[in-house]
Protein backbone atom coordinates (compact mmCIF):
# COMPACT_ATOMS: atom_id res chain seq x y z
CA UNK A 1 0.00 0.00 0.00
CA UNK A 2 1.23 3.48 -1.05
CA UNK A 3 1.72 6.17 1.88
CA UNK A 4 -1.49 8.50 1.55
CA UNK A 5 -2.39 11.13 4.14
CA UNK A 6 -6.50 12.35 4.63
CA UNK A 7 -6.77 15.84 5.70
CA UNK A 8 -10.82 17.69 5.10
CA UNK A 9 -13.60 16.18 4.69
CA UNK A 10 -16.27 16.58 1.81
CA UNK A 11 -15.79 15.45 -1.85
CA UNK A 12 -12.73 13.71 -2.52
CA UNK A 13 -10.11 14.88 -4.72
CA UNK A 14 -6.48 13.15 -4.69
CA UNK A 15 -3.23 14.80 -5.44
CA UNK A 16 -0.42 13.09 -7.42
CA UNK A 17 3.01 14.35 -7.24
CA UNK A 18 5.24 14.31 -10.19
CA UNK A 19 8.84 12.64 -10.43
CA UNK A 20 11.45 13.87 -7.85
CA UNK A 21 8.55 15.14 -5.45
CA UNK A 22 6.57 13.80 -3.01
CA UNK A 23 2.91 14.92 -0.96
CA UNK A 24 4.87 17.07 0.43
CA UNK A 25 5.08 19.24 -2.71
CA UNK A 26 1.10 20.41 -2.37
CA UNK A 27 1.60 22.08 1.08
CA UNK A 28 0.42 25.32 -0.74
CA UNK A 29 -2.89 24.29 -1.56
CA UNK A 30 -3.77 21.55 1.51
CA UNK A 31 -5.01 23.77 3.99
CA UNK A 32 -7.30 26.21 2.05
CA UNK A 33 -9.07 22.80 -0.10
CA UNK A 34 -9.58 20.75 3.28
CA UNK A 35 -12.11 23.14 4.24
CA UNK A 36 -14.51 21.74 1.62
CA UNK A 37 -13.22 18.44 -0.06
CA UNK A 38 -11.62 15.56 1.66
CA UNK A 39 -7.85 15.90 0.24
CA UNK A 40 -6.12 12.51 -0.34
CA UNK A 41 -2.34 12.81 -0.61
CA UNK A 42 -0.32 9.90 -2.03
CA UNK A 43 2.93 9.30 -2.44
CA UNK A 44 3.84 7.41 -5.82
CA UNK A 45 6.55 4.08 -5.48
CA UNK A 46 9.47 4.89 -4.46
CA UNK A 47 8.67 8.70 -3.61
CA UNK A 48 8.47 10.22 0.07
CA UNK A 49 7.45 7.43 1.94
CA UNK A 50 6.12 4.88 -0.43
CA UNK A 51 8.41 1.85 -1.26
CA UNK A 52 9.52 0.90 -4.97
CA UNK A 53 8.46 -2.14 -6.87
CA UNK A 54 11.20 -3.25 -9.26
CA UNK A 55 13.20 -1.96 -11.67
CA UNK A 56 10.52 -0.20 -13.58
CA UNK A 57 7.09 2.15 -12.42
CA UNK A 58 4.87 1.93 -14.95
CA UNK A 59 2.52 4.39 -15.12
CA UNK A 60 0.08 1.52 -14.98
CA UNK A 61 1.67 0.42 -12.14
CA UNK A 62 1.05 3.88 -10.32
CA UNK A 63 -2.72 3.92 -11.33
CA UNK A 64 -3.11 0.50 -9.64
CA UNK A 65 -1.36 1.66 -6.57
CA UNK A 66 -3.23 4.54 -6.39
CA UNK A 67 -6.88 2.47 -6.90
CA UNK A 68 -5.23 0.45 -3.91
CA UNK A 69 -5.36 3.75 -1.79
CA UNK A 70 -9.16 4.13 -3.16
CA UNK A 71 -10.45 0.75 -2.36
CA UNK A 72 -8.77 0.52 0.64
CA UNK A 73 -10.94 4.26 1.36
CA UNK A 74 -13.97 2.55 -0.28
CA UNK A 75 -14.20 6.04 -2.76
CA UNK A 76 -15.83 5.18 -5.45
CA UNK A 77 -15.29 8.23 -6.96
CA UNK A 78 -12.78 10.89 -7.24
CA UNK A 79 -12.03 14.28 -8.91
CA UNK A 80 -7.54 13.87 -10.11
CA UNK A 81 -4.76 16.64 -9.70
CA UNK A 82 -2.05 15.19 -11.14
CA UNK A 83 1.41 17.25 -11.92
CA UNK A 84 4.12 15.77 -14.53
CA UNK A 85 4.57 12.42 -13.87
CA UNK A 86 1.86 12.35 -11.57
CA UNK A 87 -0.62 13.49 -14.83
CA UNK A 88 0.80 10.92 -16.66
CA UNK A 89 -0.44 8.43 -13.87
CA UNK A 90 -3.88 10.37 -13.81
CA UNK A 91 -4.59 9.56 -17.55
CA UNK A 92 -3.31 5.82 -17.07
CA UNK A 93 -5.85 5.89 -14.27
CA UNK A 94 -8.56 7.47 -16.53
CA UNK A 95 -7.81 4.48 -19.13
CA UNK A 96 -7.71 1.80 -15.96
CA UNK A 97 -10.20 3.35 -13.82
CA UNK A 98 -12.98 5.78 -15.82
CA UNK A 99 -16.06 5.07 -13.76
CA UNK A 100 -13.75 5.92 -10.94
CA UNK A 101 -12.59 9.20 -12.40
CA UNK A 102 -15.79 12.39 -11.65
CA UNK A 103 -12.69 14.73 -13.53
CA UNK A 104 -8.89 15.60 -13.59
CA UNK A 105 -6.78 18.31 -13.31
CA UNK A 106 -3.45 17.87 -15.34
CA UNK A 107 -0.96 20.19 -14.54
CA UNK A 108 2.46 20.93 -16.35
CA UNK A 109 1.57 17.15 -17.86
CA UNK A 110 0.71 15.84 -21.04
CA UNK A 111 -0.87 13.06 -22.99
CA UNK A 112 2.30 12.72 -25.42
CA UNK A 113 4.63 10.38 -24.97
CA UNK A 114 8.17 10.90 -24.85
CA UNK A 115 9.83 11.41 -28.09
CA UNK A 116 12.99 9.85 -28.71
CA UNK A 117 15.45 12.65 -27.69
CA UNK A 118 13.49 12.83 -24.85
CA UNK A 119 13.33 8.94 -24.26
CA UNK A 120 17.62 9.30 -24.46
CA UNK A 121 17.44 11.87 -22.03
CA UNK A 122 15.54 9.33 -19.12
CA UNK A 123 17.98 6.51 -20.14
CA UNK A 124 21.12 9.32 -19.71
CA UNK A 125 19.08 10.42 -16.40
CA UNK A 126 19.30 6.86 -14.94
CA UNK A 127 23.16 6.97 -15.95
CA UNK A 128 23.83 9.92 -13.64
CA UNK A 129 21.50 8.86 -10.76
CA UNK A 130 23.07 5.42 -10.01
CA UNK A 131 26.37 7.02 -10.08
CA UNK A 132 25.42 10.53 -8.33
CA UNK A 133 21.92 11.45 -7.29
CA UNK A 134 22.75 14.52 -5.90
CA UNK A 135 24.49 15.42 -9.06
CA UNK A 136 21.40 14.41 -10.82
CA UNK A 137 18.99 16.38 -7.81
CA UNK A 138 21.13 19.47 -8.70
CA UNK A 139 21.50 19.60 -12.55
CA UNK A 140 17.75 18.41 -12.59
CA UNK A 141 15.46 20.97 -10.19
CA UNK A 142 16.51 24.43 -10.98
CA UNK A 143 15.83 23.77 -14.91
CA UNK A 144 12.07 23.03 -13.94
CA UNK A 145 11.22 26.47 -12.95
CA UNK A 146 11.64 29.61 -15.52
CA UNK A 147 14.84 31.35 -15.96
CA UNK A 148 12.72 34.55 -15.29
CA UNK A 149 12.02 33.30 -11.63
CA UNK A 150 15.25 31.55 -10.16
CA UNK A 151 16.49 34.53 -8.68
CA UNK A 152 13.04 35.45 -6.72
CA UNK A 153 12.39 31.92 -6.14
CA UNK A 154 15.64 30.70 -4.18
CA UNK A 155 13.53 28.95 -1.13
CA UNK A 156 10.96 27.35 -3.32
CA UNK A 157 13.86 25.71 -5.13
CA UNK A 158 15.71 24.46 -2.39
CA UNK A 159 12.49 23.11 -1.06
CA UNK A 160 11.82 21.14 -4.48
CA UNK A 161 15.79 19.64 -3.81
CA UNK A 162 14.76 19.04 0.06
CA UNK A 163 12.11 16.85 -1.38
CA UNK A 164 13.65 15.02 -4.47
CA UNK A 165 16.23 13.87 -1.38
CA UNK A 166 13.41 12.20 -0.22
CA UNK A 167 13.43 10.14 -3.53
CA UNK A 168 14.95 6.60 -3.21
CA UNK A 169 17.23 5.78 -5.87
CA UNK A 170 15.46 2.56 -6.70
CA UNK A 171 12.32 5.30 -7.27
CA UNK A 172 14.30 7.54 -9.38
CA UNK A 173 15.39 5.07 -11.74
CA UNK A 174 11.90 2.85 -11.91
CA UNK A 175 9.80 6.07 -12.53
CA UNK A 176 13.00 6.72 -14.87
CA UNK A 177 12.05 3.93 -16.97
CA UNK A 178 8.49 3.77 -16.43
CA UNK A 179 8.00 7.55 -17.89
CA UNK A 180 10.21 6.50 -21.08
CA UNK A 181 7.89 3.36 -21.92
CA UNK A 182 4.51 5.56 -21.40
CA UNK A 183 1.99 5.39 -24.92
CA UNK A 184 -0.01 8.22 -26.38
CA UNK A 185 -3.13 8.80 -24.12
CA UNK A 186 -4.04 11.80 -26.55
CA UNK A 187 -7.26 9.50 -26.69
CA UNK A 188 -8.35 10.19 -23.29
CA UNK A 189 -8.45 13.81 -23.83
CA UNK A 190 -10.78 13.13 -27.00
CA UNK A 191 -13.06 10.66 -25.29
CA UNK A 192 -13.20 11.58 -21.58
CA UNK A 193 -16.74 13.24 -21.53
CA UNK A 194 -16.61 14.73 -17.84
CA UNK A 195 -14.95 17.95 -16.78
CA UNK A 196 -10.85 18.70 -17.70
CA UNK A 197 -8.79 20.69 -16.65
CA UNK A 198 -5.35 21.82 -18.36
CA UNK A 199 -2.58 23.95 -16.43
CA UNK A 200 0.25 24.99 -18.91
CA UNK A 201 3.25 26.56 -18.10
CA UNK A 202 4.56 29.34 -20.93
CA UNK A 203 8.24 28.64 -20.45
CA UNK A 204 8.16 25.03 -18.98
CA UNK A 205 11.07 22.98 -20.48
CA UNK A 206 9.98 19.71 -19.23
CA UNK A 207 6.42 19.72 -21.04
CA UNK A 208 6.59 21.47 -24.25
CA UNK A 209 3.52 23.99 -24.21
CA UNK A 210 3.46 24.70 -27.48
CA UNK A 211 3.16 20.85 -28.40
CA UNK A 212 0.93 20.57 -25.93
CA UNK A 213 -1.57 23.25 -27.44
CA UNK A 214 -1.45 21.62 -30.63
CA UNK A 215 -3.31 18.48 -29.81
CA UNK A 216 -5.77 19.17 -26.83
CA UNK A 217 -8.98 18.91 -28.29
CA UNK A 218 -11.43 21.92 -28.52
CA UNK A 219 -13.87 20.79 -26.44
CA UNK A 220 -16.97 22.37 -24.17
CA UNK A 221 -15.60 19.91 -21.31
CA UNK A 222 -12.19 21.07 -21.49
CA UNK A 223 -10.29 24.00 -19.28
CA UNK A 224 -7.10 25.29 -20.23
CA UNK A 225 -5.15 28.07 -17.96
CA UNK A 226 -1.17 28.66 -19.95
CA UNK A 227 0.75 30.83 -16.61
CA UNK A 228 3.75 32.63 -16.53
CA UNK A 229 5.75 29.98 -15.20
CA UNK A 230 8.22 26.96 -16.11
CA UNK A 231 6.86 23.42 -15.55
CA UNK A 232 6.60 24.13 -11.27
CA UNK A 233 3.50 26.49 -11.17
CA UNK A 234 2.34 25.27 -7.48
CA UNK A 235 5.84 26.68 -6.57
CA UNK A 236 6.18 29.41 -9.11
CA UNK A 237 2.79 30.87 -8.72
CA UNK A 238 0.79 29.15 -6.26
CA UNK A 239 -2.07 31.58 -6.23
CA UNK A 240 -2.83 31.16 -9.60
CA UNK A 241 -2.73 27.68 -9.53
CA UNK A 242 -4.78 27.54 -6.84
CA UNK A 243 -7.00 29.84 -8.40
CA UNK A 244 -7.38 27.32 -10.98
CA UNK A 245 -8.07 24.58 -8.88
CA UNK A 246 -11.06 25.95 -7.00
CA UNK A 247 -12.26 27.70 -10.04
CA UNK A 248 -12.72 23.92 -11.69
CA UNK A 249 -14.08 22.22 -8.66
CA UNK A 250 -16.93 25.40 -8.22
CA UNK A 251 -17.69 24.53 -11.69
CA UNK A 252 -17.38 20.29 -10.96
Amino acid sequence: MLYYEIKGEGDPIVFLHGYLENMKMWRVFTEELSKDHQVILIDLPGHGKSESYGKIHTMELMAEKVNEVLEELRIPETIMVGHSMGGYVTLAFAELFPEKLKAFILQNSSSLPDSEDKKTQRLKAVETAHKNLGTLIKMSIPSLFAEKNLDSLKEEIEFAKRLAKETSLEGVEAALRGMRARPDRTEILENFERKIGILIGKYDKAVNPEDLKKIIPRKENISIKELETGHMSHLEAPKETLAFITDFLKKE
